[in-house]
């Protein structure tokens, strides 16, 4: 039925539903203006009849240009971002921060593209056209890319940020405008009205998805990084010819389908924003999380953007594998795994595990925010605004992961900060006597922190019980939101601040390169690097060059010091300082550490005395591992040692056949190279074995457990050597020579974590 009002337009779309051929002569200009008051369903209807006329040859090859376009675009846009961050890595120390700082870079980028294409819709068509055509000229001066490593005077996250920006913003900002900018297009097109734009971002994800799946797996393993980036230079001037043949195309818009703009209150905008926030913070505060544990390597950066992508990809598109109304029903039991992680500690947790337990939780998170994106999300004619927003959001977290997590805490808390406040995107119904569950968990908890030094109750401590059980009650006594919300409040913090932990917390300070902590346990003072010690001194005890946390070193050093008067050495990784005092006074010591928070713990006497009291006479050098033995003349050291890991993570640099190559041209004939290969999660054994065979020197490995009543730690080194004198010593010793086990070479283009992983 049709009021007065809307009658005319009711006869009109009679006549074009029932004469189509004839639709170009029945509309007038009169009875077109006033279509638009007579609702938004009816002009989408003629305007859907009026596309009718268009053949499918055209709206199939129209299509196709689109998605292939937006394909190489997102396909450009994502292969470079692992590529850039690898590079980098040797020169900022290898942290896993290095690729937070890149992904900031990319949703700044973002941002900022969708801020131009918002201006670029608000132009006329030639203006429009020609704004962006001067942005693809200016583009091509940049062209070849050749991605070159630069350390300037900043900040390291600042200079980061400037490098991207100085050597590939512009072909970047150019990439990361397709998206929004083509969907624009896509909706002008003559013959093209009332088109649906948004399974083309399907299409844009299924490229990004197909590049970072691409490289750990296929261009990192078979391609050098002068390779890959000729392959990039040439699918972009592919790319740039496809944005050519579309700005070809004629555009403009019926006047059939002139659709009134529904404004989009600031809520739904917040809304959008923090849609966006969280799922990003957590694709960030995941990868920081393995890698720091495991390594910084292209593999474990591209797994969580890949299921990032890939959430979007299902939520976006028309049937969704996984409904978003199961999504909802299910999100709160996959968020069960990784707190349990959280309460246990890394520390007690395999790698596998927590690789699998994070990601699938993450990624449940991830389909249930862009599930609600989805089903909040604007008509086409909006979705400049709505992009924006997306954008907006991913910014943000970059920027809260990227800079202001490690300059606001101590210690990595925006993983599991932004856990808990992903629950907000849970519809929860309330119900009576909610606060009940949130009673008795808080209860638990707190009982749980004045029972941890009760003796006798020493194994509910040891085993978490009443947190697990605290955690139980809470999933199974949900009652609203708001006291879910609560109860999960107070277990973040007595599971997380350093108050509320076993053990008196001396020091706890974060920054670019991680988090370093000092606890007083039992008379002792432990540096802790995440979940790993990395070496501790008895309060009060008189450092003894034969009481060392790591015995098989000591070995290859004193038949040195037999041997000549003054050895040299150069040790890469300071942690306590403890391997200083393998030296003796005459003995010349370079240590070599680029965090400059943990040469401050070191060189504080009232948390360790190692740099103090050791003899022999030290050199500190702030910088990189590699870059620092770089810089030395070759035939320099006697002995060079390699204990330069953050955590368990693997500074997959000082690793490779390149790195070892250096090492060896920086020992004497006679010196030794040793190498800490000690890690919960990789056996590195392959590596080193691969590297040092290639250089033919003779590998030798122990794998040492320990005397802690000497102050000694359980270890597993390498010693790489020349000299047949030392190599015979040192297996009369308890060292074994290495022959048949497997070896793997990692080279500065390649390095593959998969087969060494301890499952």
């Amino acid at each position: 039925m049709c009021d007065e009002k809307c009658q005319p337009v009711c006869d009109l779309s009679s006549q074009i539903f029932n004469s189509i051929p004839e639709f170009g002569g029945i509309m007038t200009k009169y009875k077109a203006d006033n279509l638009i008051d007579c609702g938004e369903d009816m002009s989408r209807k003629i305007a859907k009849t009026a596309s009718y006329r268009q053949p499918r040859y055209i709206t199939v090859a129209l299509s196709t240009l689109f998605i292939f376009s937006l394909f190489c675009s997102a396909l450009l846009l994502f292969i470079i971002q692992p590529v850039v961050a690898k590079i980098l890595l040797p020169i900022y120390g290898g942290t896993p921060s290095v690729w937070t700082i890149c992904m900031l870079f990319f949703q700044t980028l973002l941002l900022l593209s969708y801020t131009y294409v918002w201006f670029l819709s608000k132009c006329k068509n030639k203006v429009w056209r020609l704004i962006h055509i001067g942005l693809v000229v200016l583009s091509m001066v940049y062209l070849p890319i050749h991605f070159i490593p630069e350390r300037l005077n900043y900040l390291p996250e600042f200079s980061i940020l400037a490098v991207l920006i100085k050597q590939i913003g512009i072909p970047l900002f150019l990439l990361g405008a397709s998206a929004p900018l083509l969907q624009f297009i896509f909706v002008k097109i003559k013959n093209n009205p009332g088109a649906n734009p948004y399974y083309l971002y399907t299409a844009s994800n299924a490229g990004s998805l197909l590049a970072l799946l691409s490289y750990p797996w296929l261009i990192e393993r078979f391609y050098t990084v002068s390779q890959q980036f000729y392959f990039w230079n040439t699918v972009y001037f592919i790319y740039l010819f496809l944005l050519l043949v579309i700005f070809l195309l004629p555009t403009h818009i019926h006047s059939v389908i002139k659709i009134e703009h529904v404004s989009i209150s600031l809520r739904q905008k917040i809304k959008w924003i923090w849609l966006s926030f969280l799922p990003c913070s957590l694709m960030m505060g995941v990868t920081f999380y393995i890698s720091t544990d495991v390594a910084a390597s292209p593999l474990f950066w591209v797994l969580p953007l890949s299921l990032y992508l890939l959430s979007f990809i299902i939520t976006f598109s028309k049937k969704p594998v996984l409904r978003h109304e199961w999504v909802v029903r299910n999100s709160l039991f996959f968020l069960i795994f990784p707190l349990i992680g959280f309460v246990y500690g890394a520390n007690q947790i395999i790698a596998w595990q927590i690789i699998l337990a994070n990601l699938a939780s993450f990624f449940m998170m991830a389909m249930l925010c862009h599930g609600e994106l989805v089903r909040t999300r604007p008509q086409p004619e909006s979705l400049t605004t709505f992009y924006f927003c997306l954008a907006l959001g991913g910014l943000l977290a970059g920027l809260f992961n990227g800079i202001v997590a490690s300059y606001l805490f101590s210690n990595a808390y925006e993983y599991p900060l932004v856990f808990l406040l992903s629950l907000s995107a849970i519809p929860i119904k309330k119900r009576n006597n909610e606060w009940v569950g949130v009673s008795i968990a808080s209860f638990l908890i707190i009982l749980n922190y004045f029972l941890a030094d009760v003796a006798l109750l020493k194994w509910v401590e040891n085993y978490h019980v009443l947190e697990l059980v605290a955690l139980a009650v809470l999933f199974i006594w949900v009652q609203s939101k708001r006291s879910f919300l609560t109860g999960m409040t107070l277990l973040f913090i007595f599971i997380f601040l350093p108050w509320f932990k076993k053990g008196d917390y001396l020091i706890q300070v974060r920054n670019f390169y991680g988090v370093k902590q000092v606890i007083h346990n039992e008379g002792t003072h432990i540096l802790m690097s995440q979940s790993t010690a990395h070496g501790f001194q008895v309060v009060n005890q008189i450092s003894q060059g034969d009481i060392a946390y790591y015995a098989p070193p000591a070995i290859a050093i004193k038949w040195l010091q037999e041997k000549n008067p003054k050895i040299k050495g150069i040790i890469l990784g300071v942690g306590t300082g403890l391997m200083a005092c393998q030296f003796r006074a005459q003995d010349s010591l370079s240590l070599v550490e680029v965090d400059e928070q943990v040469l401050s713990i070191a060189q504080t006497p009232r948390l360790f005395t190692y740099l103090r009291d050791c003899p022999p006479q030290k050199y500190i050098i702030k910088e990189d591992g590699r870059l620092a033995v770089v810089a030395t003349p070759n035939n320099t050291f006697d002995a060079l040692i390699l204990d330069a890991f953050n955590s368990d993570a693997i500074p997959v640099h000082l690793l490779t056949k390149e790195a070892f190559a250096i090492y060896k041209q920086k020992i004497t004939t006679g010196g030794v190279i040793l190498v800490n290969i000690s890690n919960r999660h990789l056996n590195l054994l392959p590596v080193v074995l691969g590297a040092g065979r290639g250089l033919d020197l003779i590998v030798l490995h122990q794998k040492d457990p320990g005397n802690l009543k000497r102050g000694q730690f359980s270890s597993e080194w390498v010693a790489l050597t020349q000299n047949e004198e030392l190599a015979f010593h040192m297996m009369r010793q308890n060292w074994s020579f290495v022959t048949k086990a497997e070896e793997m070479v990692w080279t500065d283009n390649y390095s593959n974590l998969i087969p060494l992983m301890k499952w």
